[in-house]
């Protein structure tokens, strides 16, 4: 195989296709990125690593076809360091790899692209689009609540629920809550759609970086154990979570009678400063809670550890009694950061109940819940 590329090219594809490159030194293959030529004057850049792919079209000059692996995070470092636009890749029949520019050279051994692990049917029976910017959002306000290792596997996902043109995420990871929903008009073949399935976490975070904020439109394909997002010139895959999804509606709490508005960026601060006490985790020590007090148009936030104490005051517009609640500072400060409104409305039931955090006024296209769990506090 004999290929020319333009450097800013391969670099455009072959960066985002670094993040389904393995990292667990299983197998040599899915170590690599696979290299095919599809005619004279294009190649696909493919990885994979037994969980989620991508693959990508580049243009090149193809001198002589063929079909290659290389070990992908070696190729990158190579490719980004080369001296001059123009980069030859050529593999000899004893499967060794010579990248040249200007008058720098490498050589690396590659493998048969046999060897590289099937890939799965790149094309699904439920296909609809989606704005990317639409996507993105939903993700960023929900990820924050998947859970990175359980014994449940389907709360290490994002679960999404379609109905013709509701969309709505949700990630639970047994102390935080995270729902969302939009409507938008979704391209589809049916009259009726209606799908629900659960994409893991680490596929998420992936995919999040690979989406364009605005209008773009991304192309989403459902099959029956793959999902399959093509964006652009990029196609990312990844394998879904085969389970049922846990009954989140009846987990989120009813008729909350304590109910607080209260500038989201104001909390932000205080929790922020508060965090600076509550996780401080010297030797022999664990963090703290931060305690939440609820009264006359105050938010009292104060926390103590072996180091010191905080103390701090927000305004806010209470009403329903008052109550003293404690939370892990880290779980409250990531649900509001992920929140997108200014001021946000805040209910608790008691201070055993779960908050909840939604906008101060109802926007079907920028609907949130967040629910949060409370600790026990000490006294």
């Amino acid at each position: 195989m004999k290929v020319i590329f333009e450097k800013h090219s391969l670099i455009e594809k072959l960066s985002p296709a670094m993040c389904a490159v393995s990292t667990k030194n299983t197998f040599t293959s899915i170590e690599g990125v696979l290299i095919e030529t599809i005619d004279d004057k294009a190649c696909r850049l493919s990885t994979y690593d037994m969980e989620k792919g991508v693959c990508a079209t580049v243009e090149s000059t193809v001198i002589e076809p063929g079909s290659n692996i290389i070990n992908a995070h070696r190729f990158f470092q190579i490719v980004r360091m080369m001296p001059q636009d123009t980069i030859t890749v050529e593999i000899n029949e004893k499967l060794l790899a010579t990248i040249t520019s200007g008058k720098s050279s490498f050589s690396l051994h590659a493998l048969n692209g046999r060897d590289f692990p099937t890939l799965p049917e790149l094309s699904g029976i439920n296909n609809f689009c989606l704005e990317s910017g639409i996507l993105k959002g939903l993700i960023n306000k929900t990820s924050h609540s998947i859970a990175v290792q359980d014994m449940r596997p389907m709360l290490c996902g994002g679960y999404f629920e379609i109905d013709n043109d509701r969309i709505t995420v949700v990630a639970c990871d047994s102390y935080t809550l995270a729902k969302c929903e939009v409507i938008s008009k979704i391209n589809q073949s049916e009259e009726n759609l209606s799908l629900s399935f659960i994409v893991p976490g680490k596929s998420l975070n992936e995919l999040q970086k690979l989406l364009p904020d605005g209008e773009d439109v991304v192309s989403i394909s459902l099959a029956r154990k793959h999902i399959i997002f093509n964006i652009g010139e990029i196609i990312f895959f990844s394998r879904l979570i085969d389970s049922d999804y846990i009954d989140y509606k009846r987990i989120i709490p009813k008729d909350q009678p304590i109910n607080v508005v209260i500038s989201r960026n104001e909390m932000i601060e205080g929790l922020e400063r508060a965090a600076l006490v509550s996780e401080d985790k010297s030797a022999g020590s664990v963090r703290s809670y931060v305690k939440c007090s609820f009264e006359d148009n105050l938010l009292k936030l104060s926390s103590t550890s072996i180091n010191g104490n905080v103390y701090d005051e927000i305004s806010c517009e209470h009403s329903g009694g008052k109550i003293e609640i404690g939370f892990n500072c880290r779980y409250l400060l990531e649900s509001l950061r992920a929140a997108t409104t200014e001021k946000v409305r805040i209910k608790l039931i008691s201070p055993l109940m779960s908050m909840t955090i939604e906008p101060e006024n109802f926007d079907e296209n920028d609907n949130f819940l967040y629910m949060v769990l409370p600790v026990k506090m000490k006294d």
